[in-house]
């Protein structure tokens, strides 16, 4: 017979429990109060465990949404700045500009026959 409170395994023929003294000699009525009792405790556990992982995965998608959002703004299309190497330094203004595009160029293109 097995222990509702600490889940030994005791032999049929005790009326207490080996490991932590509880009575074994129960009623229908006990053993189905303590069943329900012992399914609400799993059910309780089972829901907080899967409410955790919602969370997680809902703070991580959080987070690569987040990041996802300030990454779509791009760089400054105006002047970069690069931090220096100090902390107590400023930062270096570069000014940026775009060549124009290069004229193309003819390239000579030999077909060769085999």
């Amino acid at each position: 017979m097995q222990c509702l409170k600490c889940s030994h395994k005791n032999p049929g023929t005790i009326a207490y429990c080996q490991k932590c003294g509880a009575k074994l000699d129960f009623t229908a009525e006990e053993i189905a109060g303590s069943l329900v009792e012992s399914a609400r405790k799993e059910t309780a556990a089972s829901t907080a465990h899967y409410a955790k992982q919602a969370l997680t995965f809902a703070a991580i998608v959080f987070l690569i949404s987040l990041t996802l959002f300030v990454l779509s703004f791009g760089a400054p299309e105006g002047s970069y700045y690069m931090p220096a190497l100090s902390r107590s330094a400023k930062h270096v203004k570069v000014e940026f500009k775009l060549d124009p595009q290069l004229p193309k160029l003819s390239v000579p293109y030999e077909i060769r026959k085999r």
